[in-house]
């Protein structure tokens, strides 16, 4: 009985990845078709490329106020001294 349950668990488990890479393929297949659709359209001239200063996720003056900056403190003076001779 148990040797059924892993039989059947490792068939449906080949199964389910066999769907997900087919899955996958059909959702690659679709994105190199639309990207290259883009690129012709792109290269007939009918769309404008966006500069690449329009496509930054967000301007620099926004990363700079959350930036933070480290401070360089005084270490503590140690009471004893280092060397035992002194």
């Amino acid at each position: 009985m148990l040797s059924l349950a892993i039989a059947v668990l490792f068939t449906l488990s080949g199964v389910i990845a066999t769907l997900t890479l087919a899955h996958c393929l059909v959702e690659a297949r679709a994105a190199h078709a639309r990207l290259m659709r883009e690129g012709e359209v792109l290269r007939a001239g009918l769309a404008l490329q966006a500069a690449t200063i329009e496509m930054r996720v967000r301007p620099r003056a926004a990363a700079a106020q959350r930036r933070a900056v480290a401070t360089r403190r005084e270490m503590p003076r140690l009471a004893r001294p280092l060397c035992a001779a002194a």
